[in-house]
């Protein structure tokens, strides 16, 4: 069936694409630090990979309603691919590293929002749930971020480039077969996405979110080298991040139902509460087994978070403005999210240590919810108001 191989295609593009993700998330941070990278530098060369994500996904958002997602999608992959080979010529110059981040972070933040609004699209017209599909991308981040660590262990740091550009280059082969759906007209009018600064619970869960993925930039940036600090080997650090995006993968598979029968505000509150129980742990460091049960807590801080904000954005961006809604959410949340977190880890990290910078992160979370409450009052379709 042909919806059968759309989903194929779909679920091969998500499992590739966070293959490349999973080997560069958990050691990103030591390949800086073995580059003579300090934490300051580690922190502002994170938050790049975060910022581009500002300001690149609104902007292909809205060249896709000319170009179309299949224009961009395998193109933005391969040259990302070839971003990532150019940074083994920096030799551990920082102007250059982040010369070289910054533009294949610009080009790797057009891919995902543009495919997440194509497999929603899918999903309704096929009646599947989202969580299904990109389930399959968790499955290729614990792939990656364990087979990396073993890769790591036994060839050192010289295969993390290379690693990443193969999958990569495999997903811009996947992505020349994606369900994209008809280009839009670009002589049609078009609903205005300036509606929305008319609403403003959509302001509130953009700073909620912002909040709550600031709180991972401890995490995403310090946290491999923080265990290791904590005597953890890099096969042992890359099984605590299989293990939580395992969790993630579980979520996913039942998560739409769980969304559906609880309600994206319950979903919400409790992934804000467990997000800051997870680094208060974390900061804590209670010992392995501990370590090991709260990394379970990825399924609330990211899984759990990122479906029910796919669902709020879906509901109040449907049709035409899917793309550019799921731009904005990435844009906000993600890139000035991320980036935010990243930095502030890297100066929290330089100045009050590890364990201090956890337990920041915790409170972020925690501070995030308070803007929740508010955003998760009802809203009318922002579409309906855009024509």
């Amino acid at each position: 069936m042909q919806a059968d191989r759309e989903g194929g295609w779909l679920a091969a593009f998500y499992f590739l694409y966070f293959c490349a993700l999973g080997a560069f998330m958990p050691y990103w941070g030591p390949w800086l630090h073995a580059q003579g990278q300090g934490p300051l530098a580690i922190g502002i060369l994170t938050a790049a990979v975060q910022f581009s994500k500002v300001l690149a996904p609104n902007l292909w958002g809205w060249l896709a309603h000319f170009w179309g997602s299949r224009r961009i999608v395998p193109y933005a992959a391969l040259i990302t691919a070839a971003g990532f080979l150019a940074l083994g010529l920096a030799h551990g110059n920082f102007s250059a590293l982040l010369l070289i981040t910054l533009t294949f972070s610009f080009f790797w933040a057009a891919t995902l929002p543009l495919v997440d609004a194509t497999t929603m699209d899918w999903a309704q017209r096929c009646g599947t749930a989202y969580g299904r599909i990109r389930l399959w991308g968790s499955l290729g981040f614990i792939a990656l971020s364990l087979g990396m660590g073993g890769l790591l262990a036994h060839w050192g740091m010289t295969a993390f480039l290379p690693g990443i550009a193969i999958f990569l280059v495999a997903a811009w082969g996947a992505s020349r077969y994606l369900p994209y759906g008809t280009l839009p007209d670009a002589n049609a009018p078009r609903p205005r996405l300036s509606s929305t600064l008319r609403h403003i619970s959509l302001w509130f869960f953009l700073l909620a979110g912002l909040l709550e993925q600031a709180s991972h930039g401890a995490y995403y940036a310090f946290y491999s080298i923080y265990a290791e600090q904590h005597g953890l080997g890099s096969a042992a650090i890359g099984m605590l991040w299989g293990f939580a995006v395992l969790c993630e993968v579980a979520f996913f598979w039942w998560g739409d139902r769980l969304v559906r029968r609880l309600g994206v505000p319950l979903v919400f509150t409790g992934a804000f509460v467990l997000t800051a129980l997870r680094w208060g742990v974390i900061a804590w460091w209670p010992g392995l087994v501990w370590i090991i049960l709260v990394q379970s807590l990825h399924a609330a801080s990211y899984a759990a978070f990122h479906l029910a904000a796919v669902h709020w954005v879906s509901g109040r961006f449907p049709g035409a403005l899917r793309a550019r809604g799921m731009a904005l959410y990435a844009s906000v949340v993600y890139g000035l999210g991320g980036g935010l977190g990243a930095l502030g880890a890297g100066w929290t990290w330089a100045h009050w240590g590890g364990q201090n910078t956890f337990a920041a992160a915790s409170a972020l979370a925690l501070f995030g919810g308070v803007f929740l409450i508010q955003a998760l009052r009802p809203a009318p379709t922002l579409e309906k108001e855009a024509d």
